[in-house]
């Protein structure tokens, strides 16, 4: 706390006559823009084409002549219309004209969502601003995002990408696995750069038989990104984190002052005035980041010591984008876009128990061609179809080819088991879908496919790795010498008699892979969907669809998943809604994780060995107790693809002043999920309390050839459980918003949240039903925005909850199947190899232990990120072409609390659930951005 406040004050010394120059420099004028609309009401409302699309230039006009167009997005504001004359006109090129009336409620402004038909259909409806969508899209933690919406996002893509995958997690799931679309393509895996986005939807109706991922997978971001437009428009940006206001990795023992810029410029306009646009972005993110470490190893006298670094860790990014949008009828429009992302990074790899010397640099990059088209064949029927073709290619540098060095609980030293990794992509996507209003009906259908083309170049092991885990080992004597007796050593009390010859010094295991580090892979994906909403009546409708999808390589066919769902509202005012839904979800195999790891390591394309008790340093040569095996992946004869079944509850009520609160139960199974098993493993027996006898393990039967490994991918994992949760929102009041949500998990699972993991037996599940990694007991999310004083604009962001769990090992291979996933157990009383944790007393003399899987929780996060931000516009008389500089200072992780990412779990460090590595500490970053 010392320290906090002489930072804390030279903070505040800094931004002091900052803000006193800039509340100074605000003109009198704005005190009467504050003024409320006393006697009309402000409408804020998009406008949209049948299929959700916005429609940008659109003219809206209430009935007292006050009039506007919507923006590239589709919305727009009328400030304050008489209550008298809130009937609305809207008119766009190739659309038919619709009156519209919003109702007024207490607060002051209505809402309305206005969708346009196509050629002469003429349409007059009554709209209530707080009509809640009786139809059975949205679902659990579905949020849109408008433009002033995506304005307050984190402009780093880092903190960008978090935050949106807090929103998706909403639905239930991993975070880090949440799946983003760029315009309704799949295949994307690199963010566009903020200011070419439109708008976000974060988990649309996920029940619906057009998207294939469940829920609970991790959740759906669809970003849409900005049409041109039809005046010249752009902007320049520059945004800077000076390390002066940055506070140090908890974890560093020195100053880590971190620092980022990001500077760029957008540009958009007409090429032809009503038949055609484009859009240009492009911007360079500097950031500089630190690496900690926080190990122990031996020091110049071979005793145990603390090894603490701070490494530099820069990253330069540069993102490109251009866009084309070519109208070539009133019902038929094209759009033509080419991205670029590349990500140059340096000292990667290193941090928590890695040291430097272990770490690699990295290059990374994207770049995207996109092509679609929407055409209205009438006013009842919309198709659309979309190509892209992507590049992408991941190169690795090593910082050193030496063995890799593995201390299991105390380092990892050595060169990355990666190397010169050099992974090349191509994807080609094809989609095609259509849409029909039929009466009471809406329905969709249409395909999608995937192919990848895929060149890796991954030598990982072939410069080897070395193992070094707690076993059994002569007592030394105080000449290091054999004293008669056997004890329990630690791997680094094993490493350190490696080093000087003694007794007991041979390391736990030595792996190193041979052949032809190129891999080709070819894969395809093909999706067919159909979906129906039928509105039975009023307060009642019905969705049903049906899926069919299947993969090559490996060859999954038999892959259909059916959805059906209800919206129902309860009263006339639709303030009470129920939601009920449920469907299957099958999933292909990772092209990456599963199908390259089997293709390299098939005994033919690459050998690996994995020598027990080998010589240090000299590990490939025979010596006395040396046991070499060979390991062979495979996919069994028959393969399926992954499935879930959901069933999900959703009541809603919109209370008066539009409060909304949800509740909602989402309750599913995994099954036919990846588990990795070893069919070839030794028959070793179950045991507590006896050192084990790695010798006598690897030794033992084996089913099918001896001193082989033969690890099979297997549809024999499964996962079940519930997510509970509440959300309350308010976002109709002028000067702010805010949104609470609250999700209660309970998963339980024998695999890991990739879908790749192994038992600890391979002829025993017992103990292996556990905590899923990336489940959290409880977590929430507290947001909000509020118009200050001055027409200051403050927006926050606050969760946290419980952390993650994370598996106890032993830190070696007791039963010799070649993983070292093996779990201690529980002992009677203190001894030798016996250690007190806050799991009890645990020993790691046992064999196939039994302690659960995942028993450990790391600590829980806590983050509260701000963004403080004034917009001056610097010719209020020219409403056509306005020209606006804004003003923001941004905080992430304003509390600057450690939100740890990693905690060692290897038992025989001693040091068992003690916080290794953490998030990034406290920064601050102010920004100028100038837009005409």
């Amino acid at each position: 706390m010392t320290a906090f406040f002489p930072a804390h004050c030279r903070v505040m010394q800094i931004l002091r006559p900052a803000a006193l120059f800039v509340f100074a420099s605000l003109p009198a004028a704005t005190l009467a823009q504050q003024q409320q609309c006393v006697n009309g009401v402000r409408i804020e409302g998009t406008a949209r084409d049948p299929s959700g699309a916005a429609i940008a230039g659109a003219q809206v006009q209430a009935a007292n002549g006050t009039q506007t167009t919507t923006d590239a997005t589709g919305r727009f504001v009328l400030d304050c219309v008489p209550s008298a004359a809130t009937m609305l006109t809207v008119k766009a090129e190739g659309f038919a004209q619709m009156a519209a009336r919003p109702q007024d409620d207490a607060s002051g402004i209505a809402r309305i969502d206005l969708r346009l038909a196509i050629a002469s259909l003429q349409t007059d409806v009554q709209v209530r601003a707080d009509a809640t969508d009786l139809e059975t899209s949205g679902g659990a933690g579905s949020t849109d995002l408008g433009t002033a919406d995506v304005q307050r996002l984190p402009e780093d893509p880092d903190d960008l990408l978090r935050q949106l995958q807090l929103l998706a997690v909403a639905g239930g799931g991993d975070p880090s696995a949440a799946i983003i679309t760029v315009d309704g393509f799949q295949n994307t895996s690199a963010l566009p750069p903020k200011s070419a986005i439109s708008a976000i939807r974060v988990n649309p109706d996920l029940f619906s038989s057009e998207y294939q991922w469940p829920p609970f997978g991790g959740g759906v971001i669809e970003i849409i990104t900005k049409p041109g437009a039809d005046a010249l428009h752009g902007a320049v940006f520059f945004t800077d984190s000076n390390p002066l206001f940055n506070a140090t990795d908890p974890f560093s023992a020195t100053a880590t002052p971190a620092g980022k810029q990001r500077y760029g410029f957008e540009l958009g306009g007409p090429l032809i005035r009503r038949k055609s646009g484009f859009t240009l972005a492009l911007e360079k993110r500097d950031i500089d980041e630190f690496n900690v470490v926080d190990a122990t190893t031996l020091n110049a006298n071979d005793s145990p010591a603390p090894f603490l670094a701070t490494v530099a860790a820069p990253q330069r990014l540069w993102i490109a984008s251009a866009r084309g949008d070519w109208q070539i009828s009133p019902t038929d429009s094209t759009t033509i876009s080419y991205s670029a992302n590349v990500n140059n990074l340096d000292n990667q790899g290193i941090g928590g128990l890695v040291l430097p010397e272990a770490g690699y640099s990295s290059l990374t990059s994207e770049y995207d061609l996109r092509l679609s088209n929407t055409l209205t064949l009438n006013p009842n029927t919309l198709h659309e179809t979309r190509v892209g073709y992507s590049w992408k290619r991941t190169q690795e540098s090593p910082l050193s080819i030496a063995p890799s060095l593995q201390v299991a609980g105390f380092f990892t030293g050595g060169g990355a088991t990666s190397q010169n990794l050099d992974d090349r992509e191509r994807d080609l996507e094809a989609d095609d879908d259509m849409m029909l209003t039929r009466g009471r009906h809406t329905l969709k259908f249409g395909v999608e496919s995937s192919g990848y083309f895929i060149r890796d170049s991954d030598p990982d092991t072939f410069n080897g790795a070395y193992v070094f885990g707690g076993s059994s080992a002569p007592v030394l004597d105080a000449g290091n010498n054999p004293a008669g007796q056997t004890t329990s050593i630690t791997g680094l009390e094993r490493y350190r008699r490696a080093l000087l010859g003694l007794a007991g010094g041979t390391a736990t295991t030595y792996q190193v892979t041979t052949g032809t580090p190129i891999i080709p892979i070819t894969e395809w994906h093909l999706g067919f969907f159909a979906n129906d909403t039928w509105k039975l009546m009023s307060n009642f409708s019905i969705g049903y669809g049906l899926r069919y999808q299947f993969e090559t390589t490996p060859g999954s066919f038999d892959n259909f998943a059916p959805r059906a769902g209800i919206a129902w509202a309860l009263d006339k005012k639709q303030t009470w809604m129920i939601h009920l839904r449920g469907g299957l979800f099958p999933r292909a195999a990772d092209e990456f994780s599963e199908i390259a790891q089997v293709y390299r390591l098939n005994g033919v394309r690459q050998h690996s060995i994995e020598v027990y008790s080998p010589s240090y340093n000299n590990a490939l040569t025979s010596a006395a107790g040396s046991i070499p095996i060979n390991t062979v992946n495979q996919f069994p004869r028959s393969f399926s693809q992954m499935n879930t079944f959901l069933a999900y509850l959703n009541i809603e009520h919109e209370f008066p002043r539009h409060w909304h609160a949800r509740l909602n139960l989402l309750s599913g199974a995994d099954w036919n999920t990846l588990l990795i098993r070893n069919i070839n493993a030794p028959t070793v027996a179950s045991s507590a309390g006896t050192a084990p006898d790695p010798t006598a393990a690897l030794l033992a039967p084996r089913p099918i050839a001896a001193n082989e490994n033969i690890f099979q991918y297997q549809n024999s994992g499964h996962l079940s459980g519930n997510v509970v949760s509440f959300s309350l929102e308010q976002h109709n009041y002028k000067r702010g918003g805010l949104s609470f949500y609250y999700k209660h998990m309970n998963f339980k699972a024998n695999t890991v949240d990739s879908g790749i993991d192994s038992p600890q037996s391979s002829y025993s599940q017992k103990g292996e039903a556990g905590h899923v990694e990336w489940s959290r007991d409880s977590y929430f999310t507290f947001s909000g925005n509020l118009v200050l004083p001055l027409k200051v604009e403050l927006d926050t962001q606050f969760d946290g909850g419980d952390g993650g769990h994370y598996d106890v090992t032993t830190g070696t291979d007791n039963n010799g199947d070649g993983d070292f996933n093996d779990r201690p157990s529980y002992a009677t009383g203190p001894g030798p190899g016996i250690y007190a944790t806050r799991f009890g007393l645990l020993t790691n003399n046992t064999v196939n232990g039994d302690l659960p899987r995942d028993i450990g929780i790391m600590p829980g996060p806590l983050h509260l990120d701000a963004n403080l931000s004034r917009a001056f516009t610097l010719n209020p008389s020219d409403k056509e072409s306005p020209r606006t500089v804004t003003f923001n200072a941004r905080s992430a992780n304003l509390l600057n609390h450690t939100d740890v990412t990693a905690v060692n779990s290897v038992l025989a460090s001693s040091n068992v659930g003690q916080s290794i590595a953490a998030e990034t500490a406290r920064r601050i970053e102010l920004g100028v951005r100038f837009a005409f």
